[in-house]
């Protein structure tokens, strides 16, 4: 009967709350599903030991050595180590025949210039970098060079600079390097490093789009096909009522169903880049809020109610009439999840079975909660059954109230920590510039930065000046 005896604008506002709730809902839950599987896909361990053969390709390590001999062979020259200036062999037996006991400083071998682990451990928190990944750009021409064993060997997971500025280390290795040498290999390890950062950067941009996608075409089907058995359930009423023809019904329902395929690509593929990229904030709360998918029942809650708050932005309705198509919609949103689970069990048709709940669960809601309060608008209550109604009310304000302080003490509770570090750090830093102590004023804004879970770039002020004269680190 509520779905017969309903004018036109009521069903046609009905519809557009139930299409948006469902259109909301499917994206919400295909992305938390699509979440899941790039969770699965771009999982990486937390340690580097014991992980170097994820990693490492020796096939990539003997191409690069086969390469610089074949390159020598054409030009008439010789393979030398760029750092030592040794001449290199690519066979063990003619490094060992032509040089003795000196053959490591003369067998070719392959060296990763900004090591495995090193990338490893730039990347093992990169939300959109998958374990073949870093293979790939570990092994890349780009990071790839033939030195000698020697050298290969002592260097280890040190990166270049690491390496060759550890005098002590190079004497106990018996590693002699000119002052060339050692400023080649600094420069050839900071031109590797910007390379792979390019990479990186841009093989997360090509991994998120591409996830993206693949969960924005199923959050497109699920949206559309919903829609669609809505949409058509209510368009063919509307053509046995007479109220539409059966070309104007057809029309109306393609266009509903585009739009809500359109949005439930952009939905549910925004959804899920954004979703994993939370997960790997380094903030447990912005994890949990990841986890919990807050973010997708957020923007569903903001689909339902936008248009209500738009009308009563621009005056075109009264508070009061706000206040009743909010709490109309509220209470279909709160009860549109268990209408499509009981629509799918009762139509066990995917998807089906859930549009229909949707759309009955909303109709349905909106016509009780449509009673009440032109019930409490006609005053036609009884003054027992009015009271009742006021303590029940009373009892929810009070509830409210005692959830917002709750609220308060939580959040009071939860940043009181952070006030003391920072009034601590500051008071810090005051006295610090007071008496000209800069050494203070770095450990009182580093106190700050570690509260906040950042990095502490330096600790003093000979520190600080490393820092702004590196060409690693981008001050600005």
């Amino acid at each position: 009967m509520f779905l017969f005896g309903k004018k036109k604008d009521e069903k046609d506002k009905e519809l557009r709350t139930a299409e948006n709730m469902t259109t909301g809902f499917s994206s919400t839950v295909v992305s938390q599903v699509a979440k899941e599987e790039a969770a699965k896909t771009f999982a990486k361990p937390q340690n580097y030991t014991g992980n170097r053969n994820l990693y490492d390709s020796g096939i990539a390590k003997r191409n690069v050595k086969q390469t610089s001999f074949n390159q020598a062979e054409q030009s008439g020259s010789q393979v030398l180590d760029p750092y030592t200036n040794q001449e290199l062999r690519l066979r063990k037996i003619d490094a060992k025949t032509e040089f003795g006991t000196d053959w490591q400083n003369h067998l070719a071998e392959g060296d990763h210039i900004t090591p495995i682990e090193e990338i490893h451990s730039q990347t093992k928190n990169k939300a959109w970098i998958t374990n073949d990944d870093i293979k790939e750009i570990a092994n890349s021409d780009d990071n790839l060079q033939t030195v000698s064993r020697k050298f290969n060997n002592a260097k280890r997971s040190r990166t270049n600079e690491e390496f060759v500025t550890d005098e002590e280390y190079l004497k106990s290795k018996g590693i002699e390097l000119s002052e060339e040498g050692k400023q080649k290999a600094i420069e050839k390890g900071r031109e590797s490093q910007k390379i792979i950062d390019r990479k990186v950067a841009k093989t997360s941009v090509k991994n998120a789009l591409k996830t993206g996608h693949k969960a924005g075409l199923q959050g497109a089907a699920n949206a559309g096909l919903m829609t669609a058995t809505m949409s058509g359930v209510m368009n063919i009423v509307s053509v046995l009522k007479g109220e539409k023809s059966a070309e104007d019904a057809l029309k109306d329902t393609a266009v509903d169903t585009g739009k809500a395929a359109a949005t439930g690509y952009v939905l549910t593929g925004g959804l899920t880049t954004i979703s994993h990229t939370l997960s790997n904030s380094s903030s447990k709360f912005i994890q949990a809020l990841s986890k919990s998918n807050v973010p997708g029942y957020v923007i569903t809650a903001v689909i339902v109610t936008g248009n209500t708050l738009k009308k009563y932005a621009n005056g075109e309705i009264s508070t009061e009439e706000c206040i009743i198509e909010l709490g109309e919609k509220g209470i279909s949103f709160a009860t549109a999840g268990a209408s499509m689970a009981v629509g799918q069990a009762l139509i066990p048709i995917p998807v089906v079975g859930a549009a229909i709940g949707c759309l009955v669960g909303t109709m349905v809601t909106s016509s009780i909660y449509n009673n009440i309060i032109g019930g409490i608008k006609q005053r036609k209550m009884e003054s027992d059954e009015r009271k009742r109604l006021i303590s029940e009310y009373d009892d929810i304000a009070n509830e409210a109230r005692q959830y917002r302080e709750e609220l308060e003490s939580y959040l009071e509770t939860y940043f009181k920590d952070y006030q003391d570090c920072f009034d601590e750090a500051l008071q810090g830093m005051k006295l610090a510039f007071e008496v000209g102590d800069a050494n203070g004023v770095i450990t009182g804004a580093n106190m700050i930065t570690k509260k906040l879970g950042g990095e502490v770039k330096f600790e003093n002020t000979s520190e600080f000046k490393n820092f702004l004269d590196s060409d690693e680190d981008d001050v600005l």
